[in-house]
């Protein structure tokens, strides 16, 4: 860990005084794969280095003595041995003799000058070099700790760090031999090593604390449990984002099912708040820190030098002591701080992980131990909706266009009524059935798009998922349908803004509908409408959310692909601006007369890119100025 000796001895001294903690590693070198022993014991014993038996079973050896520091040795044992220079504490690996160098040769300073090694360790450390005909050592500088952990860029070692030293015998003391070179750097990944099999073990430990409290067994692969805690922070080849999406998308689903069946006469409105209640980042968070999750989150970086053996408590190590549970510590340095999202993140990637191994069941098996309880089956549904359904709608037409024959037409009557719709005969609107269908199609789509690419990064999966669940998708989807044609509704206002959609969307002729393409905004009726038909299938087929995608996904094909996936203009301008070290300014933002205004700034490489759009929304305006400032970018030359 460190090239200065005297930390060795120091360490050494602490552990010989008892100051260690009452966990200890023995690390022991291993043979190749294949041989006997399996042990590399000669590297073992190294450590037991003594100058009188290295005298005494030498004796009759024919490599010869070479002086030392501290005596004479025998030549076998100074290669391939660690020794340090008292002269400038250094330690070093011998890996041979320098048969052509010694104390006369000629030695090249940096500045071009040349004088003998004698003449060099005279004038530079005030030492006379007494064996001017001995041979020198091939010294190497220990080798640097390396993070063989983070996934980003290697950085690349000084060449110097393992270029060869000129060593002069006499002013070397061996510390280990022997010991090869190979050993040495076998080393360097132990802090790499020692340190996943932490977080493994810290990952275990989250795992058994659920599992004691779950009375089925469920296997979840603890990688999967490690995935869930682990931050984009931390720089790893794997984090809990897909996870994230994914437990997101499920707990949402699972909450709006209760609310739905437990709450039947409360409007879209009380369920909403009461969804968020539960849900929230706060609510999360706080379950999450009953449970002492935020001593299980792994949100630093990896840095191999701050490495910590594991219940090291002395020297200079300021630890705290983070309770997990009973019986269950765990030590970090300094104090740490998680942010309330962090912690609502891991909730939700915990439940990702549970439901992705371990099904539904598994999924819900965690949700009732962070204290969530979803009862699927035992909660009675009884129906307050029921109308003559083929006075208002065309059942037949509409069972053909969903390939689904309801029990209870009367379904499709309140999913297909908006809010303005008068009549005595028709108790209610869609809006409860939104609620529902909403977290149904959400879940549906995420959970596809899960399975269906298992190996693309968690950013790739956000973008498909964000892509392919949105409110422009869905209003696209329920217009080239024809719904718009069926609505129950009698708003002048919203029959026009049907109509200009209809009309843009003739003239659109998407092949896919993404959404992102389109300059208009759709009226939120045609997107709620489509999330509404989803709830009343997925009621009247008693909750089977398979017959509810086998009916919705013709409506959305062409399903949008990583093939023909384009990434929203607000988010590809933030992640150009972020990966090119542009400044993008604060939006410019106005409203007038029902009108928004925003204008998106960028500097980039001394030049500003400007764009104000208008539109009936905030969020289309800013959708369409960050699309004009986008296509100017890509057209720059900045040469």
């Amino acid at each position: 860990m460190d090239r200065k000796a005297e930390k060795l001895a120091e360490v050494l001294c602490d552990h010989t005084l008892g100051n260690n903690s009452e966990i200890d590693y023995l690390l022991l070198p291993s043979n190749y794969v294949g041989q006997s022993p399996l042990i590399d014991w000669l590297s073992v014993t190294s450590v037991t280095f003594s100058y009188e038996k290295a005298c005494k079973n030498h004796v009759n050896c024919n490599a010869g003595m070479i002086q030392i520091k501290s005596g004479l040795v025998c030549t076998c044992m100074i290669q391939n041995s660690l020794v340090t220079t008292p002269h400038n504490g250094h330690a070093y690996i011998i890996s041979g003799l320098l048969t052509n160098i010694n104390a006369n040769s000629l030695l090249r300073l940096s500045d071009g000058r040349l004088m003998t090694y004698k003449e060099y360790y005279e004038q530079r450390h005030g030492i006379n070099l007494c064996y001017s005909q001995v041979s020198f050592l091939a010294g190497q500088h220990i080798f640097p700790v390396q993070n063989h952990i983070q996934r980003c860029r290697k950085q690349k070692e000084k060449e110097s760090s393992n270029a060869l030293v000129e060593l002069p015998p006499e002013l070397c003391c061996v510390v280990m031999s022997p010991i090869s070179i190979s050993t040495f750097y076998s080393f360097t990944f132990l802090p790499s090593i020692m340190h996943r099999l932490e977080s493994l073990l810290l990952a275990t430990s989250l795992k058994k604390m659920h599992l004691d409290h779950c009375v089925q067994n469920v296997a979840i692969p603890t990688m999967k449990v490690l995935e869930a805690i682990t931050t984009k922070k931390c720089l790893e080849n794997f984090h809990l984002e897909s996870l994230e999406t994914l437990g997101d998308s499920f707990l949402k689903y699972a909450v709006c099912q209760q609310l739905f069946k437990k709450y039947q006469n409360h409007h879209e409105g009380l369920l909403s708040i009461r969804k968020e209640k539960i849900i929230s980042n706060t609510a999360l968070s706080m379950l999450g820190c009953d449970k002492k999750l935020p001593g299980f989150i792994r949100d630093e970086p990896f840095d191999p030098k701050d490495w910590m053996i594991p219940g090291y408590n002395c020297g200079s190590y300021s630890l705290n002591e983070e309770t997990l549970c009973k019986a269950k510590k765990i030590y970090v340095r300094g104090r740490r701080k998680l942010k309330f999202k962090k912690v609502a993140d891991a909730v939700e990637a915990l439940i990702g992980a549970y439901l992705s191994t371990g099904g539904e069941a598994a999924g819900l098996l965690f949700l009732d131990w962070i204290g969530i309880s979803i009862d699927f089956t035992n909660i009675p549904y009884e129906r307050h909706f029921k109308v003559r359904a083929e006075k208002f709608v065309n059942v037949r037409h509409f069972e053909s266009l969903l390939h689904y024959s309801f029990q209870d037409p009367s379904l499709l009557v309140e999913a297909l009524t908006h809010g303005s719709y008068m009549l005595a005969e028709i108790p209610g609107c869609y809006q409860r059935l939104e609620f529902l269908g909403d977290s149904v199609l959400d879940y549906l789509i995420t959970l596809h798009l899960y399975n269906k690419y298992p190996g693309i990064t968690p950013r790739l999966l956000t973008d498909l998922r964000s892509a392919s669940v949105n409110n422009n998708c869905y209003a696209l989807s329920a217009v080239k349908a024809g719904f718009h044609k069926h609505i129950l509704q009698s708003s002048q206002k919203l029959y026009k803004d049907i109509k200009e959609t209809v009309e843009s969307f003739q003239e659109l002729s998407l092949e896919y509908t993404f959404g992102w393409e389109s300059e208009k905004s759709f009226p939120k009726v045609l997107a709620d409408v489509m999330e509404s038909l989803a709830g009343a299938i997925f009621v009247d087929s008693g909750y089977n959310k398979e017959i509810v995608f086998q009916s919705i996904r013709p409506l959305l094909e062409p399903m949008i692909t990583l093939e023909t996936m384009t990434v929203q203009p607000v988010k590809e301008l933030y992640e150009l601006c972020q990966k090119e070290h542009y400044d993008l300014r604060k939006p410019i933002v106005s409203h007038e007369d029902g009108i928004s205004s925003i204008t998106i700034e960028v500097e980039a490489n001394g030049k500003v890119f400007k764009h104000t759009s208008t539109a009936c929304d905030k969020e289309m305006a800013k959708k369409l100025a960050s699309k004009e400032v986008l296509k100017s970018l890509k057209g720059a030359n900045f040469s």
